[in-house]
């Protein structure tokens, strides 16, 4: 696994050497080229229920969908072209707009340019407000959002959400890992963000979100998955690319957090994360924590995160002609990082990080874990949140081997009451 020092560690030679820094900036251009954003918000006062937003195109096809709390956000990333937004309350929860139900149709939206390519990992501003009240039954083309539709109609959904794999899957491989990093947009056509199984569901066991690092995949949890208890927890890989902004993943990871719970309403919700995968989980734990979306999370466990940055990513953005939106994330002082902790998680939400010290290298000037400056893992902030916080005499990497994360893991969800989060 090529971890967060060595890809940043390495981009000067890179930048000589050139072939992965100009597939990223081809990349990048290409996105700014044919890509927009269409995104907008539903209006607080609009009725207490979550709405169903759906993006379609001129012949009323779906292409995408979110799950909106009143007051919330939503966003699209996708190809120039001309859509529709189409929105409602499912009342029935049934996921399928019925004459009942009141929507909102807009006819012709327009996407928003994604900004220059420096600057494609900035939120775009909210530019639909959609508000509905029990009286919009205006006429709507006919919207069926069930998952037996989305796995007929989407082959995307059909392959990456929730379906079981195995970690030997080649969507994980060595070679896509890279892809993510430097191709992104050619990872996203022919993998995409995922959400994936290892066992089939069931409705029984409590779901854990396992969130992989920088330059990694699921596979990264290979070793550790056997820590969870096989009769009370369910697994759940969450896939996403290197390259892209944080705030793009974070998002994504909140939707499909939030599309399990309203679909299969599980009892509680765990996230375990490694890595930048912690800056990632956090964020979207923020934008779930912002609504009622953040109820039945439970434990949200972190082992070897960069809190604070790391350094060798500033490096990049003072000295590399291309930079990727998740480098200039992980710049100590982004603006990613001081929103991060702008906002605190609820308080129903039980913080556990896992810190690893061991496997210091010379070539950071600060003490280290082979990769991260211990510094970073112990931002204060991050610490004033924390209910337990470990030390483990282990490297960025083999803390996702050790016994002791094990044990650690397997304490964490032991100790949590038979029902809630608090005993």
């Amino acid at each position: 696994m090529r971890v967060l020092g060595a890809v940043l560690g390495a981009l000067l030679a890179l930048a000589s050497a050139g072939c992965s820094l100009l597939q990223l900036d081809e990349q990048l251009k290409e996105a700014h080229q044919q890509l927009v954003r269409i995104s907008g918000q539903v209006l607080p006062d609009s009725l207490a229920q979550p709405t169903l937003v759906a993006l379609l195109d001129r012949q009323d096809k779906l292409q995408l969908y979110r799950i909106v709390e009143p007051g919330g956000a939503f966003q699209f990333s996708v190809p120039k072209g001309d859509y529709q937004l189409l929105a409602f309350i499912d009342r029935n929860a049934n996921f399928v707009l019925d004459p009942a139900e009141p929507r909102r149709w807009l006819r012709q939206v327009h996407g928003a340019a994604l900004g220059s390519p420096a600057e494609s990992g900035t939120p775009a501003p909210a530019t639909y407000a959609l508000g509905l009240a029990s009286s919009d039954l205006y006429p709507a083309p006919p919207l069926d959002l069930s998952l037996a539709r989305l796995y007929r109609d989407q082959p995307r959904l059909r392959h990456n959400y929730l379906q079981q794999v195995d970690f030997d899957d080649p969507r994980f491989s060595p070679q896509r890992v890279s892809q993510g990093a430097w191709q992104p947009l050619d990872f996203l056509r022919e993998v995409g963000y995922g959400l994936y199984l290892l066992q089939p569901w069931d409705k029984h066991k409590e779901p854990v979100v396992l969130v992989h690092g920088i330059n990694d995949s699921p596979r990264a949890w290979r070793q550790l998955v056997d820590s969870l208890d096989p009769q009370r927890f369910q697994p759940l890989l969450f896939h996403y690319p290197s390259g892209v902004s944080l705030n793009d993943s974070a998002y994504l990871l909140s939707e499909a957090i939030r599309d399990v719970q309203l679909r299969h309403s599980p009892t509680r919700v765990h996230v375990v994360a490694h890595s930048m995968g912690g800056l990632v989980a956090r964020r979207a734990l923020q934008l779930l924590g912002a609504d009622d979306g953040s109820a039945r999370l439970c434990l949200f466990l972190t082992l070897a995160t960069p809190w604070d940055g790391h350094p060798a990513a500033a490096e990049g953005l003072a000295h590399a002609p291309v930079v990727a939106p998740a480098w200039r994330d992980l710049a100590p002082g982004s603006r990613y990082l001081q929103d991060l902790f702008a906002t605190p998680l609820p308080a129903h939400i039980r913080q556990w990080l896992l810190v690893s010290y061991g496997g210091n290298r010379r070539l950071l000037a600060q003490p280290n874990d082979g990769v991260v400056p211990l510094a970073s893992e112990l931002r204060p902030a991050a610490q004033d949140e924390a209910e337990h916080l470990y030390l483990l005499h282990e490297s960025h990497t083999s803390i996702l081997r050790s016994a002791r994360s094990r044990a650690l893991i397997e304490r964490a969800l032991g100790s949590l009451p038979a029902k809630g989060c608090h005993p």
